[in-house]
């Protein structure tokens, strides 16, 4: 969750909005994470988790990580049996985690 408000707040421009979302079901809870990024091409979707991928347009604003951050939350989200998703959405993109209750 740390790498993902990080990296919403660092994309999303200032006056932009950032919203976390969390919602529970009896199987599952979910987290949402909205950012204005401006989005993520889509052709680079698939592989914003992938080690050390850095799209070369909303996502690299600037020069901080190395690309790991995604991959290590896909890693830690996977570990516990849960998923881990982005979308484009508005104005920016969705990241979705849900772990099993």
């Amino acid at each position: 969750l740390h790498n993902l408000l990080d990296n919403a707040i660092r994309h999303t421009p200032p006056g932009g909005e950032v919203r976390v979302v969390g919602t529970t079901s009896p199987s599952e809870a979910a987290i949402e994470v909205f950012d204005q990024c401006g989005g993520i091409p889509e052709p680079d979707l698939d592989r914003v988790f992938d080690v050390a991928f850095r799209s070369d347009a909303a996502r690299s604003r600037d020069a901080r990580g190395g690309g790991l951050g995604l991959a290590i939350a896909k890693g830690l989200v996977e570990a516990h049996a849960g998923t881990i998703h982005v979308d484009n959405e508005g104005r920016g993109c969705r990241f979705v985690v849900r772990l099993p209750r």
